[in-house]
């Protein structure tokens, strides 16, 4: 039934940004503006899985093969400015070892460019604004930055007077899809992905509608039914199929967000699966009390209460853990107990630490 299973990963760029038209020539402008005055960039902002990474890669993939531009992706979650500037020499094809200093890194990256254009794309970016890291990436000539966040005006707050020049007018946001616009994705990647016949529009529209709109999770809840269907020998997909395919793909997803996760993010996940339920308080407490023996041996160095509440509000968009007010405090347990990570927590265990990396 399954054809093409690579057609409902995540890694896979759509057959084309359907219902997106807007947004693909807005950030068109924007990267033309870039080109001309080098005084814009561009913030693409909006909820998880609404195809916020698909539109930035898919759009500077052809721009930069239309005009002869170098473009690189990175994934700045937990990312340090030092490790950014890394990723960007060696996405515009220079060398450079992890150990250089960072302050030679502007200028490394200047002779790699040579003054060419330079688009970069930095994905999950949210962590990144106050850092002053878009600042110094987008000071070298030739360097464009497009940045990919959710939450565009927390971000914008958070970041330096002239990041925020730089990036405000070049706003795109993105919401989640309608019924039918979902649905006609769906169909899209149902006609390339499954064999013919085997899904009707009806339940397209039905997992559009009860997804609300998140094409990351309809994708998913599409590819779960047709496994469904196929571990009950149905020859096209029931509704019962459908019906059962919801928390199959939300887990699939929780389990693919929690390998994405730097480091940090796990070691409070994992603190919040062990404990079952735990306070904000009690969450410091814990992770204060293992972090020495947790952290040993890593590159990685314990994080303040203020860059842990930062994280903790990813676990929470990554639909790994919940919050709820108790008395005044905020009640964190996970949303999946059974999904853990390698890294050991246990207070007791005379071998705290790591199992593997």
């Amino acid at each position: 039934m399954i054809r093409r299973p690579e057609v409902f990963d995540d890694e896979t760029p759509p057959p084309d940004l359907r219902h997106r038209e807007a947004h693909v020539q807005e950030l068109i402008r924007l990267l033309h503006r870039a080109r001309s005055d080098h005084d814009q960039g561009a913030l693409l902002a909006g909820p998880s899985g609404v195809g916020k990474t698909a539109l930035g890669r898919t759009v500077l993939e052809e721009f930069a093969r239309e005009f002869g531009a170098r473009w690189t992706w990175i994934q700045s979650l937990g990312t340090t400015t030092g490790e950014l500037f890394r990723r960007a020499i060696r996405g515009a094809g220079g060398t450079v070892a992890d150990n250089a200093p960072n302050d030679e890194l502007p200028d490394r990256l200047r002779e790699t460019l040579a003054g060419d254009e330079f688009f970069l794309l930095l994905d999950e970016a949210d962590d990144v604004a106050g850092t002053g890291a878009v600042g110094q990436l987008q000071s070298v000539p030739g360097v464009e930055v497009v940045v990919i966040c959710h939450e565009p005006d927390d971000w914008l707050a958070r970041s330096e007077s002239g990041v925020r020049q730089y990036l405000h007018g070049g706003r795109i946001e993105l919401d989640r899809f309608g019924v039918d616009q979902l649905a006609d994705i769906l169909r899209d990647r149902a006609r390339v992905g499954l064999v013919d016949n085997v899904v009707t529009r009806d339940q397209l529209e039905t997992i559009a509608d009860d997804v609300a709109g998140v094409a990351r999770e309809g994708i998913q809840t599409l590819r779960a039914a047709a496994e469904i269907a196929v571990e009950r020998e149905h020859g096209r997909i029931h509704d019962a199929d459908v019906d059962d395919a919801y928390e199959r793909a939300r887990s699939s997803i929780r389990e693919a967000n929690l390998q994405s996760l730097p480091f940090h993010h796990r070691v409070l996940y994992e603190l919040i699966r062990d404990a079952g339920e735990i306070t904000g308080r009690e969450l410091n407490q814990r992770y204060e009390s293992v972090e020495e023996r947790v952290y040993a041996n890593r590159e990685r160095t314990p994080i303040s209460r203020r860059d842990r509440r930062n994280k903790l509000d990813k676990l929470r968009a990554y639909d790994l853990v919940e919050r709820e007010r108790l008395d005044h405090r905020w009640l964190y347990t996970p949303k999946e107990a059974t999904l853990s990570t390698s890294i050991n927590v246990t207070e007791n265990d005379n071998n705290i630490g790591i199992l593997q990396g």
